[in-house]
C-alpha cells in the first residue's frame, strides 16, 4: 500500500508520518517550500506539490493507493485565504485523486465544522468537507478538537507566556469549555482508520476525555510548570478591536476576530462513534502534558 500525505511537514503531518512509518507503511510525502521536517525511513519519499496547483497534485498522487489530506490554515494571509486553500485547495485534491485512480481519502477538519457557523474558518471546513463526501472515493474525516502536544501552536504559546510573564492573559472570562485531544491518540486513530472498515464514509469527531475551561487548562499547565502566576483577565470587547487593528496591518495577524469567535464557543467533541470503531483509551490534558514536559 502506497500512502500519499498533504500537509506532511506541519505539526500533526510530522507526527502522523512518524505513526505511520513506525508501522512500515510506504509514504509519499508532498512539500511545499519545505521538506517535512521529521525523521523517516527508507520508504519514505518527499516531492513537491501545492494544493493549489492541480497539475502538481496529480504528479504527486500517481500510484497512490491511499491518501490523507491535512492542508490547512487557521489565519488568512494576503495569499492564502479559507476559500483558495482549505476550500479550493481540497477540491483540487479530490480531482487529482479520481485522476489517478485514488481509491480512499482521509481527511483533517475540525470540531465546530458547521455550514452554520459563525467561523469563516468552520465554514471553510464545511465546505471542504462536502468535497470529500461527494467525491466518490470511500473516505473518512476526523474533526478533533484543539490538538496539542509537543510543537503544538496551543500550549505551546501558554506555556512561554507561564514561563516568561508574572501575569498570565485570559480572554473574556475563561469559561470557554475546550476539550484539548493528545497529539499521539489521534495519529492513532488516523492510522488505524487505513485497516478499519467501520471507518470508511464516515466522520468522527475526537477530543481528550474531559471538558476544561480555558482557566483551568492555564491553571494545569501553572501546576505541571510548578510556577505561581496571577491571571489577567482581557474583555473579550477589547480583544476583538485590537484583532480588527491587527488584521488591517498584519497578515497573519497574532490574534483575529474569526479565532476569537472560535475560542467565545468553545470547542468540544462527541467521542462516543471513534471509541465505538477504534481501539482507544483518549490520554487526559495533564498525562498528555506529563509525557513530554517532564
Amino acid at each position: 500500500m502506497k500512502i500519499a500525505v498533504t500537509g506532511a511537514s506541519g505539526f500533526i503531518g510530522q507526527n502522523l508520518v512518524a505513526e505511520l512509518s513506525r508501522r512500515g507503511y510506504s509514504l509519499r510525502l508532498l512539500s511545499h517550500r519545505k521538506r517535512p521536517m521529521t525523521e523517516t525511513g527508507r520508504s519514505v519519499e518527499v516531492v513537491e506539490a501545492n494544493v493549489h496547483d492541480s497539475d502538481s497534485l496529480s504528479k504527486a498522487f500517481k500510484n497512490i493507493d491511499m491518501v490523507f489530506h491535512l492542508v490547512g490554515i487557521i489565519a488568512e494571509t494576503r495569499q492564502l485565504t479559507f476559500d483558495k486553500t482549505v476550500v479550493a485547495g481540497t477540491y483540487n485534491v479530490v480531482s487529482a485523486c479520481r485522476e489517478q485512480g485514488v481509491k480512499r481519502l482521509i481527511y483533517l477538519s475540525a470540531a465546530g465544522t458547521s455550514p452554520d457557523s459563525r467561523s469563516r474558518y468552520f465554514q471553510s471546513k464545511w465546505k471542504a468537507e462536502e468535497a470529500v463526501k461527494g467525491s466518490g472515493l470511500d473516505y473518512t474525516i476526523f474533526r478533533p478538537s484543539v490538538v496539542f502536544g509537543e510543537g503544538d501552536g496551543f500550549v505551546t504559546m501558554l506555556v512561554k507566556m507561564i514561563k516568561r510573564f508574572p501575569l498570565v492573559p485570559i480572554i473574556g472570562s475563561g469559561r470557554s469549555a475546550l476539550q484539548p485531544v493528545y497529539i499521539g491518540d489521534l495519529v492513532k486513530v488516523m492510522a488505524d482508520s487505513l485497516e478499519n472498515k467501520r471507518a470508511v464514509k464516515r466522520i468522527f469527531e475526537i477530543g481528550g476525555p474531559e471538558v476544561l475551561e480555558y482557566r483551568q487548562i492555564i491553571t494545569i499547565l501553572k501546576r505541571v510548570l510548578n510556577k505561581k502566576r496571577g491571571s489577567l483577565y482581557l474583555p473579550l470587547g477589547l480583544m476583538k478591536m485590537n484583532a480588527f487593528v491587527l488584521e488591517k496591518i498584519m497578515k497573519p495577524a497574532p490574534i483575529t476576530r474569526d479565532q476569537l469567535i472560535m475560542l467565545e464557543a468553545g470547542n468540544k467533541a462527541d467521542n462516543g462513534p471513534v471509541t465505538d470503531a477504534f481501539d482507544i483509551a483518549l490520554t487526559s490534558f495533564e498525562d498528555g502534558i506529563r509525557k513530554y514536559m517532564e
